[in-house]
């Protein structure tokens, strides 16, 4: 098969969803299979391409929208295949207009994947049109840059860490603020790896820039507990790298799809001072969690040939 995307591959600090791109692709090109990221090649139309793979209906760095994926099947080849994956909302970065295209799109896709439950659910609610067509495909990382650290000890301070690409409010930049404030001290530490907004302004955590692959992961290996404070998150990559990486997570209560793969081995919490209460919690038990992650379930292999599936059965 010919495989349009209308995202390119990135192997260097990025979202999610751009790391999703670089391990499909190059799953499908081990398959046998063509990627291409445009739709012409010099002033030529391209016009046997099989799939339609849409990250995003905006146009994106490449320029292709979702309206190009219609065009391309109105007028160039009727038979192409449309699959969307969607991992955005409204609700994640307080936007207004994210939903509603997200919505439109679906009544011109022949498959829809979401990201977690939470997100379908929220989009069904929203107007869906295609319910009949979609299913959920949990994400997952590169377990040959994110793996535990075997026979780790826990040296002087237990060692907190979380990493995001977005530097949106949204991600939980008031809970890291109260970690810098009320949490550092004599038992604990903390490291934020990643972009953060201008009003983030910590004075006793560890600050590192992005980082990618396997320099993120040997980073994430020096660490003990996870935490994520992101709101409303479609499902994200940070907390499947740092489970990966053999951590428990605490997640909040209004994490969208955080939940759905990391509460097995981790504590939800609800306040400021509820996270200091799971936070002990795990800080006595590590090991009790640690035991529970199931790192099958974080391979990006398998998220890979879950997508595989899905494309080989609108033919």
């Amino acid at each position: 098969m010919k495989i349009f995307f209308n995202r390119i591959k990135r192997k260097e600090a990025y979202g999610g969803g751009s790391h999703f791109v670089t391990s499909m692709v190059d799953y499908l090109e081990k398959k046998g299979h063509v990627v291409v990221f445009q739709m012409q090649e010099k002033d030529n139309v391209i016009k046997d391409i099989d799939v339609i793979f849409l990250i995003d209906p905006r146009p994106g760095d490449i320029g292709y929208s979702i309206n190009h994926a219609i065009a391309y099947k109105n007028q160039i080849n009727k038979n192409v295949k449309i699959i969307h994956r969607v991992n955005e909302c409204d609700a994640r970065k307080n936007t207004s207009f994210m939903d509603e295209m997200l919505v439109e799109t679906s009544k011109h896709t022949d498959k829809t994947v979401f990201i977690s439950k939470w997100l379908k659910e929220y989009f069904i609610e929203k107007g869906f049109k295609n319910a009949k067509n979609s299913s959920v495909i949990y994400n997952g990382c590169n377990i040959s840059h994110f793996f535990p650290m075997k026979n780790k000890k826990i040296k002087d301070k237990i060692k907190i860490v979380t990493h995001h690409w977005s530097d949106n409010w949204m991600k939980g930049f008031d809970l890291y603020k109260f970690i810098d404030q009320e949490v550092v001290d004599d038992q604990f530490e903390f490291t934020y790896i990643g972009r953060y907004c201008k009003d983030y302004k910590p004075t006793n955590t560890k600050l590192i820039d992005p980082l990618w692959g396997p320099e993120l992961g040997a980073e994430l290996r020096k660490h003990d507990i996870y935490v994520t404070a992101s709101r409303f998150e479609p499902c994200g990559m940070h907390h499947v790298e740092g489970a990966a990486s053999g951590m428990p997570i605490i997640y909040y209560k209004d994490c969208g799809g955080i939940n759905e793969l990391c509460k097995n081995h981790g504590e939800e919490y609800s306040n400021f001072d509820d996270f200091k209460l799971k936070l002990e919690l795990i800080a006595n038990n590590i090991e009790k969690y640690k035991n529970k992650i199931n790192y099958e379930n974080l391979d990006i292999e398998k998220c890979c040939e879950k997508f595989y599936q899905e494309i080989l059965e609108m033919f």
